[in-house]
């Protein structure tokens, strides 16, 4: 079967088959079974086929309808329009934690898939890239206004800043070692508003 990604079928049972799956992957983790998705989603397996061709096909599918979902240029702008470099690190760290929080199931399939299936690999490394990306042009700004400490180059600091902000980071402050989000937020924040920020 192709793994390219599809448009087939009526809309409602494409996006009914995608809730379904992204409900199971919250569930069962890389374990996702197709047979399953289909049953939740009350089709049949060949119309599942159909629609996204294999499994690789459908969570490809499930990575754009969650991009869809999280409508990520809103937030982001709503991250850049903070009035003080400190207030634009916590927004942002506040925005890592909720995306983690919604992103986790997926990105664990992406992120354990992605040095045995290409296509997967692709796109766990476009959305990393796509977030370093976010991450540089948040310094940058930071630096145009001229609040970015002097020991600290632009690339340097959105490196840091997206390193801290990994979802390693992120799983072993909430998941493993159960912090809040408010504590995750407000942590995350001084360690960089005091690394990052000129006094």
């Amino acid at each position: 079967m192709s793994t390219g990604r599809r448009s087939y079928g009526d809309p409602a049972t494409r996006a009914r088959i995608l809730a379904s799956a992204w409900e199971l992957v919250a569930e069962r983790g890389s374990n996702l079974k197709l047979t399953e998705v289909a049953k939740r989603a009350g089709v049949s397996r060949q119309a599942l086929y159909l629609h996204f061709g294999d499994r690789t096909g459908l969570l490809l599918a499930l990575v754009d309808h969650m991009d869809e979902t999280f409508d990520l240029g809103q937030s982001l702008a709503h991250v850049r329009a903070a009035p003080t470099a400190f207030e634009l690190l916590r927004r942002a760290m506040r925005l890592n934690t909720e995306f983690w929080a919604a992103a986790y199931p997926v990105a664990q399939v992406l992120e354990a898939a992605q040095y045995d299936d290409e296509a997967l690999g692709v796109a766990w490394r476009d959305r990393m890239q796509a977030r370093q990306m976010a991450f540089a042009a948040m310094i940058q700004q930071i630096s145009d206004h001229g609040f970015l400490a002097e020991e600290w180059t632009v690339g340097d600091a959105a490196e840091l800043l997206y390193a801290v902000a990994h979802v390693d980071t992120w799983r072993l402050l909430i998941r493993e070692l159960a912090w809040t989000d408010d504590r995750y937020v407000e942590a995350m924040t001084q360690l960089l508003g005091r690394s990052l920020v000129a006094r």
